[in-house]
C-alpha cells in the first residue's frame, strides 16, 4: 500500500485523525476470527495436551492442517487470472519441491525437519505481517515506513521466542550437541540477556517510530495491534507452557490454519464477483453462489484422502529407519535429559505434516502481495 493512497486527515474537519479503524473482514467477523480465535486455540491445545493421547494430537494436526492445504491449492489453481499470471511456478515449483523433499528425506531427514521448521516459521511470520499490512490497507493507516518497522517487530519477537522459550531452547540445544557443538551454560545465558536487551530496545524504537507517525498525520489502526498482540500472546504462552512440538502445533495451527481459511473465502469469493475473474472449476463457481458449506465438506475430504494414504504406523511409514530419539542423549549441564520415546514420536508426526506444507509456503510466498493491484481487488 504506498502512501499516496493514504489519506491520514479528516475530510470533515481537515486535522489529523489519531485513530483510524479498519477491518479485514468486518467488525464481527474480525473479532471472531483474528482476535478472539487465537485465545480459544491455546485453551483447545492445553485441553488436548492434558485429556488427549499422542496419537490423538498427531490427528488434531492433521485435521487442522491439511484443509488449510487445501485452501492453498484452491485458490492459487482456481482463479484464472492467477493461472495466466504465474502458470510457470505453479507447474515447475511443486516439482523441483517434491524432488528435494524425497531426496533430503533419503540423505538428511533431521536437516531437512530442521529446514521446514525454519521455513514453516518464517511463513507463519509472513502470514502474520500480512495481515497487519492489510489492516493498515483497509484502514489507510500507518505511514510509508511502517511496514519495515512492523516485519522487524515480527521478526524480533519471534526470534527472542525461539532463543528463549523453553520448547525451542531444547529443541536448538539437543541439535547442537548431536554435531558436537557444545555451548556452555553461560554463553547460553549471555545469548538470551542479549536477546531480550535487543527485543526491548526494538519495543522502544516501534513505539517512538508510531508516535512520530502519529505525529506527522499518520493515523494508527487499533486492530491491528489488538491482532498482533493475540497472535504473540498465543506463541508465547505455547512455547513457554509445553514440551511438545506438536501442542504448539495445534495452538498455532488452529490460529493459522483457520485465519488462512477464512482469508482464502473472503478474497476468492470476492474476486470471482466479476467476469474478468471468472472461476475455472466447478467448485468456485459454487462458491460464488454461497455454497461455502460444499467448500468445507471438500477440505475435509481432502484431509480425509491424505489420512488415507498414510494410515500405517509411524514407525512402518518411515521404514524403520527414523529413530529420532536415538540421536539425543542427556545434556545434564543444562538440565536437558534424554529424549523420550513419545517426544520423538511428535516430532516425526510433524516432520511427516510438515513436509506436505513445503508447497504450500512456495505458493504463499508470492500469491499474496498485498502491494499487488489485482491482491488489491480481493481484499
Amino acid at each position: 500500500m504506498s502512501s499516496k493512497s493514504i489519506h491520514p486527515h479528516d475530510p470533515d474537519t481537515g486535522q489529523a485523525r489519531l485513530f483510524q479503524i479498519g477491518y479485514i473482514l468486518n467488525r464481527r467477523g474480525d473479532w471472531i476470527w483474528f482476535l478472539a480465535l487465537p485465545l480459544v486455540a491455546l485453551a483447545a491445545a492445553l485441553g488436548s495436551q492434558r485429556w488427549l493421547p499422542y496419537v490423538a494430537l498427531a490427528s488434531v494436526n492433521l485435521w487442522i492442517t491439511i484443509p488449510h492445504h487445501f485452501s492453498t491449492w484452491f485458490r492459487t489453481y482456481g482463479i484464472h487470472e492467477d493461472w495466466q499470471r504465474f502458470k510457470q511456478r505453479l507447474i515447475i515449483g511443486p516439482l523441483v519441491i517434491f524432488a528435494v523433499v524425497f531426496a533430503g528425506l533419503q540423505v538428511a531427514p533431521i536437516t531437512l525437519l530442521l529446514v521446514i521448521i525454519l521455513w514453516d516459521s518464517q511463513h507463519s511470520i509472513m502470514q502474520q505481517h500480512g495481515f497487519g499490512r492489510i489492516y493498515d490497507f483497509k484502514a489507510g493507516s500507518g505511514s510509508p515506513r511502517t511496514p519495515r518497522f512492523d516485519l522487524a517487530l515480527h521478526w524480533i519477537l519471534f526470534g527472542n521466542m525461539f532463543l528463549n522459550a523453553p520448547l525451542f531452547v531444547t529443541m536448538w540445544l539437543r541439535e547442537l550437541y548431536r554435531l558436537n557443538l557444545l555451548i556452555p551454560v553461560s554463553a547460553v545465558r549471555f545469548i538470551q540477556l542479549a536477546s531480550w536487551t535487543v527485543t526491548v530496545a526494538y519495543l522502544a524504537v516501534y513505539l517512538v517510530h508510531v508516535l512520530v507517525s502519529m505525529r506527522r498525520g499518520y493515523p494508527l489502526n487499533p486492530i491491528k495491534y489488538l491482532f498482533i498482540a493475540a497472535s504473540y500472546f498465543l506463541w508465547y504462552t505455547a512455547a513457554w507452557h509445553t514440551a511438545s512440538i506438536m501442542v504448539f502445533g495445534i495452538a498455532h495451527r488452529l490460529m493459522h490454519g483457520l485465519q488462512y481459511n477464512v482469508m482464502v473465502l473472503h478474497y476468492v469469493k470476492r474476486k470471482s464477483r466479476g467476469t474478468a475473474n471468472s472461476s475455472r472449476f466447478w467448485l468456485l463457481r459454487q462458491l460464488r453462489a454461497g455454497n461455502l458449506l460444499l467448500f468445507a465438506v471438500v477440505g475435509l475430504l481432502y484431509a480425509l484422502c491424505f489420512q488415507l494414504i498414510t494410515l500405517a504406523p509411524l514407525d512402518e511409514f518411515g521404514f524403520g529407519l527414523v529413530h529420532l530419539t536415538d540421536h539425543y542423549q542427556a545434556i545434564p549441564e543444562h538440565g536437558i535429559k534424554a529424549m523420550p520415546g513419545w517426544l520423538g514420536y511428535h516430532m516425526f508426526a510433524e516432520a511427516l505434516i510438515s513436509t506436505v506444507a513445503v508447497v504450500h509456503y512456495y505458493f504463499d510466498s508470492f500469491i499474496w502481495k498485498v502491494r499487488d493491484r489485482h491482491v488489491q481487488e480481493g481484499l
